[in-house]
């Protein structure tokens, strides 16, 4: 998961879409309605700023080798060289031998303010398991 967060945010930070599009699994590219739009959506919400920093908590795990699909999901508070505080949550398929196409990351939810700028009646984003480029304002995000 260390290694996707490093190559998701060079990727925002390069305006990379198509290094970030090879991120995703070759399932999830095909079932993301608008992928490239969404790309576009995601990059430019960070309006020309770059992530200077990434801090996360261990990521969560739900599966094994064993047990597949493996899934990782990594929550990350980001600063930006603007200042402005930023979250991001990744979801990644590590491993399905299975269905290797499900290999990959399968989601990312952006929320362009901090924990403690969270509205009160912020649902919490989209749920983990979802294929999909989510993000979220303070002027647009699902309530309560």
């Amino acid at each position: 998961m260390n290694k996707t967060k490093k190559q998701v945010i060079k990727c925002i930070n390069e305006q990379d879409k198509e290094g970030l599009k090879k991120l995703f699994s070759k399932d999830a590219q095909k079932h993301i309605e608008d992928l490239d739009g969404k790309l576009d959506q995601l990059i430019g919400a960070f309006n020309g700023n770059k992530i200077e920093s990434a801090k996360g908590l261990g990521p969560n795990f739900k599966g094994s080798i064993q047990t597949q699909p493996l899934h990782i999901y990594g929550k990350y508070h980001l600063v930006l060289n603007s200042k402005e505080k930023y979250r991001i949550y990744i979801s990644l398929c590590d491993k399905n031998d299975e269905e290797s196409d499900k290999e990959g990351v399968f989601q990312i939810e952006l929320r362009t303010f901090s924990r403690e700028e969270s509205p009160k009646d912020f649902s919490g984003g989209a749920y983990q398991d979802d294929y999909g480029i989510f993000i979220y304002t303070l002027q647009n995000y699902p309530k309560k």
